[in-house]
């Protein structure tokens, strides 16, 4: 194996930002060309597994890599690697696959000990309605959904009736709203112990930022977080059984900090999620959350280092529908006295530097789908949760540019 290297293998490269990751994707997400880290290759979908199957892709892992690292992993993905000689550095699907499934989670979670709000599981429809009906004020979630695109809440039993109609037949939970403060905490699973970093402020349905009222937009690390000792103490419980069932790699703690200070788990994401760049930027000459990632998988050494995270983000989604929109150039900026973002340099895999903002675009892919973000150090909102001034403005200036006009449906 001497001289080949762990490559990332999907759509775009951001969630290699400042990592030494070489990349094979679909799309360049506009940063400058890379020759010797970044091969794009047309034609490749709208995944990392259908970017395997291309003859280009299999013969340049065959001759360089010893594994692949992919934004969620797959049986099939699994096989094709296989059939490559190059190895995989993602968790076993099925362990994946069972603990994203929002119904499963509930119950298996509950059954652990783990604190999760009140909730009923099953398919949607007439039967469901009576037994989630006490909830009262609520939150509906299909099975499956990422970034809030498929979670809606509920204030009542007509709005439930109509959800539990639209989505007949699918399976959906229906969770006790918890009234609070949104954190994430982020972790690697490891053979012999956990990895946690710091949490996070987990923004959430902020309009300017996403369609979804209840969708996932950014990550504040820079912000205070109220209880982050009981909420470390609730990660790492939960992080732990995930190594338990057998889950490797980096994984998504997704929690609620009540009124009264309790944290409530609400979710886990056992795979990459939006923050692993903002981890690479942080890291410097320390472990980054990659590379505890490779640790745990035999592909890096596991030095014990604590991971630490400087960098935060705020991700626009696509809230109408646009035509042949290009995603223009990813830049590296600063701000300017009035507080908008002021271009420079064209952003590379490196990611911006420290004091920088990046901007990063991507190709519109429809509503709901993410369209840009920004990555920058220091706080993103004040204290009634709203976007600090000179965020909102960069905000509603990038929104102008990349979607002009009101959302069309």
């Amino acid at each position: 194996m001497t001289g080949r290297r762990v490559f990332y293998v999907a759509p775009d490269p951001v969630a290699a930002l400042g990592s030494q990751l070489a990349v094979l994707a679909a799309s360049d997400a506009g940063l400058e060309a890379d020759p010797e880290r970044l091969t794009v290759l047309p034609g490749g979908g709208r995944s990392g597994r259908s970017l395997l199957d291309l003859p280009a892709a299999g013969r340049r892992l065959q001759r360089e890599a010893s594994a692949v690292i992919l934004w969620t992993g797959s049986a099939a993905a699994r096989r094709r690697l296989s059939g490559l000689g190059v190895g995989s550095a993602n968790s076993d699907p099925q362990v994946a696959r069972r603990l994203e499934n929002k119904a499963h989670f509930q119950d298996a979670a509950r059954a652990r000990g783990i604190p999760v709000p009140r909730s009923v599981s099953g398919l949607a429809g007439p039967d469901l309605l009576a037994a989630a009906s006490p909830l009262g004020r609520a939150v509906f979630q299909l099975a499956r959904g990422y970034s809030g695109a498929a979670t809606y809440p509920v204030h009542g039993s007509d709005e439930l009736a109509g959800l539990l109609t639209r989505f007949q037949g699918h399976p959906c939970r229906v969770a006790e709203w918890v009234e609070g403060t949104p954190v994430t905490v982020t972790g690697v699973a490891l053979e012999g112990r956990v990895a946690l970093g710091p949490p996070c402020l987990q923004l959430t349905g902020i309009p300017e930022l996403t369609p979804h009222p209840l969708g996932s937009c950014g990550n504040d690390f820079s912000s205070p977080i109220p209880g982050a000792e009981e909420v470390a103490r609730v990660a790492r419980q939960t992080g732990e059984w995930l190594r338990e069932l057998g889950h490797r790699g980096i994984f998504g703690v997704d929690l609620v900090l009540d009124r009264a200070g309790h944290p409530w788990c609400i979710e886990v994401n056992p795979r990459l999620v939006a923050s692993v760049p903002l981890w690479s930027l942080s890291a410097a000459r320390e472990s980054s959350l990659l590379d505890l990632h490779l640790a745990a998988f035999g592909l890096a050494e596991d030095r014990g280092a604590a991971l630490s995270c400087r960098w935060s983000q705020l991700i626009l989604y696509q809230l109408g529908r646009l035509a042949g929109a290009e995603p223009g150039v990813s830049q590296e900026g600063t701000w300017d006295l009035a507080g908008r973002f002021v271009p420079g340099r064209r952003l590379t895999l490196a990611g911006p530097e420290p004091g920088r903002v990046g901007l990063v675009r991507r190709a519109p892919a429809g509503p709901g789908k993410e369209l840009a973000r920004l990555i920058l150090e220091g706080p993103l909102i004040g204290a009634g949760g709203e976007l600090l001034p000179h965020l909102e403005k960069a905000v509603l200036a990038l929104r102008q540019e990349l979607e002009p006009g009101p959302a069309r449906p």
